[in-house]
């Protein structure tokens, strides 16, 4: 199982490569009521665990900007949802997972918004970490359950 500190340093370590924001921990619980939000992404580590995190936009096209030495104001939403996957990527790949990565592990997806409290409600949380972004939301948790298929697809 993911520890919570482990899952706070790694994903800790990705952002500040790519962003020039700091990443910082808050004891804040996430507000459910704050999905809507952010972008939101997922990605499933194995047959059973899938990691979400959701960002504020805002965060999300600075650390676009970041990664493509880019002003913020030439960037598209396919920019914004490109770097989100790639920061998910990089922390999907330094993750614990329960089976070998070539037998499970999927390329993260974008989550519409709308059904996100739904979906992580009917999850069962293993770890979670939030942060802040520069002062935007930086929200990541791992997620067990059986509803999640071994092709990838949320049930």
């Amino acid at each position: 199982m993911q520890q919570h500190k482990q899952l706070f340093d790694i994903s800790k370590s990705v952002w500040q490569s790519f962003s020039s924001q700091p990443l910082i921990e808050v004891n804040d619980a996430f507000e459910i009521n704050s999905t809507l939000l952010l972008q939101w992404v997922y990605c499933h580590l194995s047959a059973r665990q899938v990691v979400m995190l959701g960002i504020d936009q805002s965060a999300g096209y600075q650390l676009a900007a970041d990664m493509l030495n880019s002003s913020i104001d030439v960037l598209s939403e396919e920019d914004e949802q490109d770097a989100m996957i790639e920061l998910m990527n990089c922390i999907c790949g330094l993750l614990d997972r329960d089976h070998p990565t070539d037998e499970c592990f999927g390329l993260p997806k974008l989550v519409d918004p709308s059904g996100i409290q739904t979906l992580l409600s009917s999850l069962n949380k293993i770890s979670e970490v939030t942060a802040n972004a520069g002062s935007k939301w930086f929200y990541i948790a791992l997620f067990e359950d059986k509803s999640i298929d071994k092709y990838g697809a949320i049930e």
